[in-house]
C-alpha cells in the first residue's frame, strides 16, 4: 500500500458535466518510460498501483502517441479495469508521412481499434479528439464519434483545446443530428494559464460540459529554488510576482508551490478533475498532497490578481468603461 491510502486519505469526486460519469478530482496521467531507466516499466506500475490505492479512478493514457502508455496501463490495471475510467486520445494517421491524427472516418476507427486491442478492453471510457483536422467536414468526424458510442466502443466524448466556437458549432450539429454530444472538454488550464476563462470555460458552462484540466510543470520559478505552478504562461511579465507569492504562500502551509498551484486549481468550481503530469511515483505523491491542502479565501483572492491573465477586447473595453470616473453633469440654466 501506499502512503495515501483510501483508509486515511480522502479522495474527492465531481461530476463531469450534466451527462458525464463521476470521476475523482485528482486523475493519474500514465508516466511515459524512460528508456535509459532499466526499470520503467515497474515505475509506471507503482504511480497506477498509489493512484489507485489513493482512490483515484480517472486514467489518462494519452502520455504516448505510439501507444505505450495504454499497453503499460492494461498491465498494470489487470482485472480492476472495469473499476475505473480510462481515457485516451485518437492516435495517429496510418500513413507515417501525416505527423498528425486524422479526424476522417476511417482515420478514426483505426484509431480505437489499435486503443482498444492495446488497452486488451472492448470499450473506451473517454474518447478525447485532440485537435481539428482541415481535411475532414466536422459533419464527418461527429458521425463516426456517434457511431464508435452507438456500437458501444466509447462511453464519453470530449475535445482538446478547440476554440470555443468551434465546439459550440460541433455541439450544435451534434443536437440537431441527434448525435452523440461532447460531455467535456479537455484544456491546458493552470494558475499561471488562465486565459481559457475568456471564452472556452464561459462556452462549457453555457452547455453544461465539464471541464478536464491538463496541467504539466514549467520552467517558472521561485527564489530559493522552489518550483511553480504547472503549465503555460499567460503573462511572462509576472511570472516573478506570482512566483514569490506562491513561495510565500507555501512556506506558510509547509508545502511546494507546485502544491499551492495545484490546490488553487482544486478550489475552481467549474473544474471536474486535474491531469497533473508527473514522471514518478514520488511526483505524484507530492501531487496527492495537494488534496490535503485548504487554501484561505484571502490566498485565493491573491492568487487570483497575481495570475489575472492580460484582458483583451471585448474585456479590455468593458474594464476600461468601468475606470473611468463619471463626470458630473454640468448644472442646467433655468435662463
Amino acid at each position: 500500500m501506499s502512503e495515501y491510502s483510501q483508509q486515511d486519505f480522502a479522495m474527492h469526486y465531481a461530476r463531469l458535466g450534466l451527462g458525464g460519469p463521476t470521476l475523482s478530482r485528482l486523475a493519474c496521467a500514465v508516466p511515459r518510460p524512460d528508456p535509459a531507466c532499466p526499470d520503467a516499466a515497474q515505475q509506471t506500475a507503482r504511480s497506477i498501483a498509489q493512484a489507485l490505492d489513493a482512490g483515484i479512478n480517472l486514467f489518462d493514457a494519452a502520455s504516448c502517441m505510439d501507444g505505450m502508455a495504454e499497453s503499460l496501463l492494461a498491465k498494470a490495471l489487470g482485472k480492476r479495469r472495469a473499476e475505473v475510467l480510462v481515457s485516451s486520445r485518437l492516435g495517429a494517421r496510418r500513413n507515417g508521412t501525416h505527423s498528425h491524427p486524422g479526424l476522417s472516418r476511417s482515420d478514426i476507427a483505426w484509431s480505437i481499434e489499435q486503443s482498444l486491442k492495446r488497452l486488451g478492453s472492448d470499450w473506451l471510457d473517454l474518447c478525447v479528439v485532440p485537435h481539428e483536422d482541415p481535411y475532414t467536414p466536422l459533419e464527418e468526424t461527429l458521425q463516426t464519434l456517434d457511431d464508435m458510442v452507438r456500437t458501444g466502443k466509447v462511453r464519453y466524448l470530449g475535445f482538446a483545446n478547440w476554440p470555443a466556437w468551434k465546439a459550440a458549432k460541433a455541439l450544435e450539429l451534434q443536437q440537431r443530428h441527434g448525435w452523440a454530444p461532447f460531455c467535456f472538454g479537455e484544456l491546458h488550464y493552470a494558475l499561471n494559464t488562465r486565459s481559457p476563462e475568456r471564452e472556452a470555460i464561459p462556452m462549457l458552462q453555457s452547455y453544461g460540459l465539464g471541464l478536464i484540466a491538463k496541467a504539466q510543470p514549467t520552467g517558472l520559478q521561485a527564489s530559493q529554488g522552489h518550483t511553480s505552478c504547472p503549465t503555460l504562461t499567460d503573462s511572462p511579465r509576472s511570472n516573478h510576482r506570482l512566483a514569490e507569492l506562491l513561495r510565500d504562500i507555501a512556506d506558510g502551509h509547509q508545502a511546494s508551490t507546485k502544491q499551492i498551484a495545484l490546490s488553487w486549481l482544486l478550489a475552481r468550481d467549474t473544474v471536474s478533475s486535474i491531469v497533473p503530469v508527473f514522471n514518478s511515483a514520488m511526483q505524484q505523491q507530492d501531487a496527492l498532497h495537494a488534496m490535503t491542502l485548504t487554501l484561505s479565501p484571502g490566498e485565493l483572492l491573491l492568487l487570483d490578481a497575481a495570475s489575472a491573465p492580460t484582458p483583451l477586447l471585448p474585456d479590455w473595453f468593458v474594464q476600461q468603461e468601468h475606470m473611468q470616473t463619471p463626470q458630473s453633469e454640468p448644472e442646467k440654466s433655468c435662463a
